[in-house]
């Protein structure tokens, strides 16, 4: 069932709405007048979001005109050069006027830029405070709750309060994340933080989309992560950061555009040849995506492409050059010396700050990987007399692990133009074999650059929970057997997420939750199920998890269950809220659940129930859902509204989705039109011509050429089955599991194509077992079987243990079950359809038509 699928992926990327915040985007002229006497001294005016061209020199008296789609925040410095936070709006029309050494504001939004010149979001600290330690934190605390306070009781309009209370959060920990690193880059100061120091990023959610308009939130954002790495506040992931930072981000909109910037940053930083794993991890993490993230994802795949085939020389697996330094004392080291270990190159020069901050962190790097198969240069590029002398200067006294050389020539020396070294600092991994690994790799400082470098040595530390052992996990219980397993399983997972600080987890457990109380449900535990949902609170997650099993249940035929636990989920999603107010994805969600609760009712024979959600649900609709349709047909039929039901069901019949129900609707209405069964069934042929007509033309585009990857297997019985002895007869090969509900689901289509053509000894079905390695696996198959009454061919494709693959479903890379492929007489695959539509006929007859078509 699709819809069982789609809410597991939800889930995956669970999170929870909030009041949301949007201002209409429209691009306006927006004016800003300078009236000011300065005596011939300076002002400037520049966008808080602009970090890189500096301030712009404006002229007293002069107007300047801005091209505004929303709100925005712009810096006016004054010709003493204090600085004032000015906000502006699309449209609108400012004169900011500097007298004596006084500035005030006239026009549109003169009243806010008074407020916030009366209430800055940067304040003084008194003397007697030091910088960053406990009593600090407390008096910015204050601070920042009485201007938002003020904010909260002033007059000033909704919108920008509700603006304005995110700039004044976001301010404060942007000077919490950024000051005692700039002050041990530029004054060489450290300091010994409280331990509540950063608690304001470790509880933040991001929650509201209002925070996008504080200009640096993505800085605050990017640095809050990363900081909560480098305290050991979550377990550094080298691949599978962004998923776990986006783990942290409730408001969807705010993912997205987070999700966007570092991608960008990511590219702006160089290549990177995990690009395409980042792409797909940040299309996985936002639910109901937009065209518009989508379009800018797409982009940054061609941005991408383009460094690929730029810098195609030092990609990922490529020889890396060899090169010769000196050191400090004019000794000559060379790269080949060192054959056979991992290398780290860090490439700097005496002038840059940047790269002298990361000295530091680079040393304590060498030092803790000291004794492994790795070693660590710093390459300074510093050429000519007096840079040279500073370098020596700088490394006089480091004896470590690390080697301190310069680079002849430098920045024009081969090895500089090879590696297309343009800026510094610049990390150059590489491998064992003298491969590069990564040419843009990630600085000293970063915490995940450790991560990869065990993951290069194939070590890492221990215990330590990562994203691979995690969605393993999650997967082993997702398969386990019984509700007991799995609640053993998630006591040790949640156990070690806590110990581990693995935030990035977070998602996977939220699965493994929703498994174990969806088992169970299916046990008929009702009271531990309830137990569990008793200690969630009132969320979207815990409406998810009714939903998901509501689903479980109605796929195994539990309706009664189904309907109740579909029914909490509907009323915990619009309960005590207008329907119509719901953000899309809740609005859309609600559709599906309430969907499948009538569906649910109909099977449960409770028809009267369904009708009004039927029609609802109906109308609503893209009217492409067959089961909505389906649903929607019932009810009709059951009233008697036949000349509504028509053409829904003259639809199935040319879709080929007709089932008998459908035709026995359609002759009555039919017979209500016309008054006579005559001359239906010449009226249901031509129906089934179009349907013919349009499957043949979709078959002639299916089909495909590939040779089938041979196999040999064990059934149920125990005995052998190649593919290479069916050879000459049409195969039909379905993968499947026991756990896979749309695998199951589809099985009763299967068995009618099974009795179709069971007298002809030219066609053969091989249904493969993958994906499962339970205990009692096949007394589970042979008893499901029978209790069904399916006369399948089960054949099982074991686990290979060196490589924890399914071998034969590898084989026939097959990207996710049910699968099927048909095969001809010759040995060659020439269908492969995927999944279930959810209608028994039409599955039929596409298998139908697909074996005649060979035979």
């Amino acid at each position: 069932m699709k819809t069982f699928i789609l809410f597991i992926a939800t889930l995956l990327c669970m999170f929870t709405y909030t009041k949301g915040f949007a201002l209409p985007s429209e691009s306006k002229a927006t004016h800003i007048t300078f009236t000011a006497a300065t005596d011939g001294k300076k002002i400037y005016f520049q966008s808080e979001s602009d970090t890189i061209h500096g301030y712009q020199e404006v002229q007293p008296g002069e107007t300047i005109v801005l091209q505004l789609e929303e709100p925005a925040y712009y810096y006016y410095m004054a010709s003493d050069n204090s600085t004032y936070t000015i906000f502006v709006t699309p449209g609108s029309t400012s004169r900011i006027i500097e007298q004596k050494g006084e500035v005030s504001f006239e026009g549109d939004n003169a009243d806010i830029n008074q407020f916030i010149r009366q209430y800055p979001p940067i304040v003084k600290v008194p003397n007697n405070i030091a910088s960053y330690s406990g009593e600090w934190l407390e008096f910015q605390h204050k601070q920042m709750a009485a201007s938002i306070e003020a904010l909260k009781a002033s007059d000033l309009p909704a919108d920008f309060k509700h603006i304005h209370e995110f700039y004044y959060k976001y301010a404060f920990l942007n000077q919490l994340l950024s000051g005692p690193s700039i002050m041990r880059m530029f004054m060489k100061k450290e300091f010994d933080l409280p331990a509540n120091y950063y608690d304001d990023i470790k509880k933040n959610r991001y929650e509201d989309a209002a925070l996008l308009y504080y200009p640096k939130w993505f800085t605050v954002m990017r640095e809050s992560m990363e900081t909560l790495e480098k305290i050991g506040e979550c377990q550094p992931d080298p691949t599978g950061f962004l998923a776990q930072y986006a783990a942290r981000i409730i408001d969807n909109k705010v993912k997205a555009a987070f999700l966007i910037r570092y991608l960008k940053q990511i590219l702006k930083a160089g290549y990177s040849d995990d690009f395409p794993a980042y792409l797909s991890i940040a299309k996985s993490l936002v639910p109901s995506p937009g065209e518009a993230f989508l379009q800018k994802l797409t982009q940054l795949e061609k941005q991408y492409d383009g460094l690929k085939a730029q810098y195609s020389n030092i990609t990922r697996g490529n020889a890396a050059p060899a090169f010769t330094a000196n050191d400090s004392n004019g000794k000559s080291y060379s790269s080949a010396d060192y054959a056979g270990k991992v290398m780290v190159l860090d490439f700097w020069f005496s002038g840059c700050i940047p790269c002298k901050s990361e000295m530091p962190y680079m040393e304590k790097l060498a030092e803790k990987m000291k004794g492994e198969n790795i070693q660590f240069f710093t390459l300074s590029l510093d050429t000519g007399e007096q840079l040279l002398k500073a370098w020596k200067e700088l490394v006089k006294d480091k004896n470590g692990t690390t080697l301190q050389l310069n680079v002849p020539n430098g920045f024009k020396s081969e090895l500089a133009k090879h590696y297309r070294i343009h800026s510094v600092p610049r990390i150059v991994i590489i491998d064992q074999q003298g491969k590069i690994v990564d040419a843009f790799a990630k600085r000293p400082s970063d915490p995940k650059l450790y991560q990869q470098l065990l993951k290069l040595l194939n070590k890492e530390e221990p215990g330590t929970l990562t994203r691979e052992k995690a969605t393993a996990a999650m997967m082993e219980l997702r398969h386990a057997e019984t509700a007991a397993q799995k609640e053993e399983m998630l006591k040790n997972f949640m156990a070690q997420v806590k110990r581990d600080k693995a935030d990035f987890a977070y998602p996977m457990m939220n699965m493994m939750m929703s498994f174990t109380i969806e088992a169970l449900y299916a046990e008929g535990n009702r009271e531990k199920a309830e137990g569990y949902l008793a200690n969630i609170p009132e969320s979207p997650f815990k409406r998810d998890i009714l939903a998901i099993s509501g689903i479980s249940r109605l796929e195994n035929g539990n309706f009664g269950m189904a309907i109740e636990l579909l029914n909490r989920s509907i009323r915990m999603t619009i309960e005590g809220k207008d329907e119509e107010a719901l953000p899309k994805d809740e609005k859309d969600k609600y559709k599906q659940i309430l969907a499948l609760y009538v569906e649910a009712l109909i099977k449960d024979n409770r028809i009267q129930e369904a009708i009004p959600y039927a029609k609802q649900i109906y109308e609503t609709s893209n009217k492409q859902d067959y089961s909505i349709n389906d649903c929607y047909a019932a009810t009709l039929i059951y009233e008697k509204k036949f000349d509504e039901a028509t053409p829904i069901l003259e639809t199935f019949v040319r879709t080929g989705k007709a089932t008998p129900q459908h035709i026995e609707g359609l002759k009555q209405a039919y017979i209500q039109k016309n008054g006579k069964e005559k001359e239906f069934d010449q009226y249901l042929d031509g129906l089934k011509a179009d349907y013919r007509k349009s499957l043949q033309e979709k078959l002639a585009q299916d089909m495909v050429n590939e040779p089938a990857p041979l196999f040999t297997l064990r059934n149920l019985d125990g005995k052998e089955i190649s593919l290479a002895s069916l050879k000459g007869k049409i195969v039909v090969l379905d993968f499947w599991a026991t756990w896979c509900g749309p695998c199951k689901a589809s099985f009763p289509a299967m068995q009618k194509t099974i009795n179709r053509f069971a007298d002809n000894k030219d066609v053969v079905f091989l249904f493969i077992n993958t994906l499962e390695n339970k205990k009692n696996l096949q007394e589970t198959v042979r008893k499901y079987m029978d209790e069904k009454g399916y006369t399948f061919n089960v054949a099982f494709d074991t686990q290979d243990l060196n490589t924890k693959k399914f071998p034969v479903m590898e084989s026939y890379k097959a990207k996710g079950i049910p699968a099927k492929f048909i095969i001809d007489k010759e040995g060659n695959i020439r269908f492969k359809p995927v999944g279930f539509s959810g209608s028994d006929e039409e599955t039929v007859e596409e298998l139908s038509a697909m074996i005649k078509t060979l035979l």
